[in-house]
């Protein structure tokens, strides 16, 4: 199966951005066909997070006909395939293509969100008589148990995340 989906930014604007930032060996050591297929996986992160606002195709339907049915909806979530752009924007934001570089870069250089999840909870390890003591009661790093492995990356985020404590009412009558 081809993957077809596309990223977020370019490989040749991952290059301009690592060529500048410390600490890139990963990006610049990985060859060079592994460096799409990281992009690939980190949108993929990316656009698993929940999102403030919609969609900029479903916002530009919304704001041509307020009254779009359901299905128009759908069709229009469907037609564009990342979560990014959003609203009223055309471009997707350069910190959301910095932070699927940054994400990018952690999944080159070995991390994996779900290793680093489960890994959260081991207090003590041993190599003698083989040992491991977990303590489940610690509260895991947000970025972590939210999939994403670079901190950086999720700084870079927050400020797009929809807020999870609100509460969306409305009124009937």
């Amino acid at each position: 199966m081809a993957i077809t989906q596309t990223y977020y930014g370019t490989v040749s604007e991952a290059d301009g951005y690592f060529a500048m930032r410390l600490h890139e060996y990963a990006w610049t050591a990985a060859l060079a066909a592994d460096r799409p297929k990281a992009l690939w996986a980190a949108t993929l992160i990316v656009d698993a997070l929940n999102f403030k606002g919609s969609k900029s195709t479903v916002y530009t339907l919304l704001q041509s006909n307020s009254s779009a049915s359901e299905s128009d909806i759908r069709v229009a979530e469907a037609s564009q395939p990342l979560e990014f752009p959003r609203g009223a924007d055309t471009d997707v934001p350069e910190v959301i293509r910095i932070a699927c570089y940054e994400i990018a870069h952690a999944l080159l250089d070995g991390k994996d969100p779900e290793l680093e999840l489960e890994n959260l909870g081991i207090v003590s390890q041993g190599f003698g008589s083989v040992r491991t003591t977990f303590n489940r009661t610690q509260i895991p790093i947000e970025h972590i148990i939210n999939g994403i492995p670079s901190p950086t990356a999720w700084r870079l985020l927050m400020p797009f995340l929809r807020d999870d404590e609100a509460v969306k009412l409305s009124r009937v009558s």
